[in-house]
């Protein structure tokens, strides 16, 4: 419509200055060498008007010749560049679902579509894990690196370098490792994962001055970052804590007395750095009490279970009074759970304690709201066996132990979907510090998941 109106607009003016031309009075004589040219002022003005609008003529059909070439590419571009997209979809889709033949076909066509992006390199990188062919992932990423001179380089080259330092963790090469999230960190020196898998590959070589540094680099990092703003605080507290308790395991081999003194501090900062975080306090109480400092080690257990009963502290608490005799420790049981005491965790610690002391009777009468439910837990179960064996019904307590098969697995550690036995300050899926929670069992499905390496 604008076109429309324009174009409207300019023959009104032509039109308008041809009239005004032709009702110009007098006339025009041009010498010339032999002649002479008369004629009207408004026949040469209307030929020179003529002249002009030749010559816009010429210049923009001569523009937009020129143009078809480029038009002609930018199509063949938006063309490619759609193909790509689309094959990289498909791509995606066949990585989701396994077909690692798919996924290659797949990217060799985006590739081909879209030579200069990075995205295609790491689709078939992607695709050449997921197939086994761990030398063409690594091709792959190589390819990624490039000189690194301009920004969108860099960026490549920073994509490639996370891939080849995946490839070297899943290799157990931790100098090729750490190499690599060095290089990125020369491109950018705020790459979050770098900082993280540099403070992770010090945790693994025990060399805590340096994962101290890494770590202290990544927060300040993460607290420039404005989608990391707001949590960086709170996630360093928790980096830390997870840190030092790290460090207080690795002590633990160490005979040495002021080694020993070293994790019991060690596990005592993680525990005030992170009170959620429960082996903390688990290690702090057992050290405690090995070394003699038994109100101390009850205290810490007492304090942390007031705020959240769990079954780390209640193996913590019976680990302290295992030399205890079975009637002091149900006596010291009662003050340890307090207010607690119809929690499931204080009904199974006290049934524990009553069975280890062989009054079955009386564990059984402690147990007897868990087992009145409709789906008894695993523990509560075995622990109803364990009772009627005492009581010499071993019918009965065949039938608890098929209902402990039968019954669903309990909370316990886990990370990135893999059930753990014990907490790990390292995430055995994704090689980072800390991911190591408790919760229930993770669901398995039967969705695969892309490569990482």
């Amino acid at each position: 419509m604008m076109r429309l109106l324009l174009a409207l607009a300019f023959v009104l003016t032509v039109t308008s200055l041809a009239a005004l031309i032709a009702d110009l009075p007098g006339s025009v004589s041009i010498a010339v060498p032999g002649h002479i040219i008369d004629m009207q002022l408004p026949v040469l003005l209307g030929a020179m008007l003529v002249l002009v609008l030749l010559a816009l003529a010429l210049l923009v059909g001569g523009h937009w010749l020129y143009q078809i070439p480029v038009q002609m590419r930018r199509a063949r571009q938006a063309r490619n560049r759609q193909e790509g997209e689309a094959a990289l979809a498909g791509g995606l889709m066949a990585l989701a679902r396994g077909d690692a033949q798919a996924a290659y076909e797949a990217t060799r066509l985006a590739r081909k579509k879209m030579p200069h992006q990075p995205l295609p390199l790491l689709m078939a990188a992607q695709a050449a894990l997921l197939d086994g062919r761990r030398e063409d992932a690594a091709a792959n990423y190589h390819a990624m690196l490039g000189d690194g001179t301009k920004a969108k380089d860099m960026q490549q080259a920073s994509l490639g370098l996370e891939g080849l330092y995946h490839l070297a963790r899943s290799d157990n090469d931790p100098e090729a490792a750490g190499t690599y999230a060095l290089q990125v960190l020369e491109l950018d020196p705020k790459a979050l994962w770098a900082l993280d898998g540099l403070t992770t590959l010090a945790v693994q070589i025990g060399d805590w001055p340096a994962a101290e540094k890494w770590l202290r680099l990544w927060s300040k990092a993460a607290g420039s970052k404005a989608r990391f703003a707001r949590t960086a605080r709170a996630e360093v507290k928790s980096r830390r804590a997870v840190l030092a308790l790290a460090e207080a395991q690795s002590l633990l081999g160490e005979d040495d007395p002021a080694a020993q003194l070293a994790a019991v501090k060690k596990a005592e900062q993680a525990a005030a750095l992170d009170p959620g975080l429960l082996p903390a306090t688990d290690l702090a109480a057992r050290l405690l009490a090995r070394g003699g400092h038994m109100r101390q080690a009850r205290k810490i257990l007492k304090q942390a279970w007031q705020k959240t009963p769990h079954a780390v502290l209640a193996e913590a608490w019976l680990a302290c009074h295992d030399d205890q005799p079975a009637a002091g420790r149900m006596r010291s049981v009662g003050r340890f759970i307090g207010k607690h005491g119809a929690h499931e965790e204080a009904v199974i610690l006290r049934a524990r304690i009553a069975l280890a002391a062989r009054r079955f009777r009386q564990a059984a009468n402690i147990l007897a709201p868990l087992v009145e439910t409709e789906t008894p837990s695993r523990r509560v179960c075995l622990l109803m066996a364990d009772i009627e064996s005492g009581l010499e019904r071993e019918t009965q307590a065949h039938s608890w132990r098929d209902k402990a098969r039968r019954a669903p697995v309990e909370a316990g550690w886990s990370a990135g979907g893999l059930q753990l036995d014990e907490w790990q300050p390292i995430c055995p899926v994704t090689g980072r510090l800390g991911g190591v929670s408790w919760g229930p069992p993770p669901q398995k499905t039967g969705a695969p998941q892309l490569a990482v390496g």
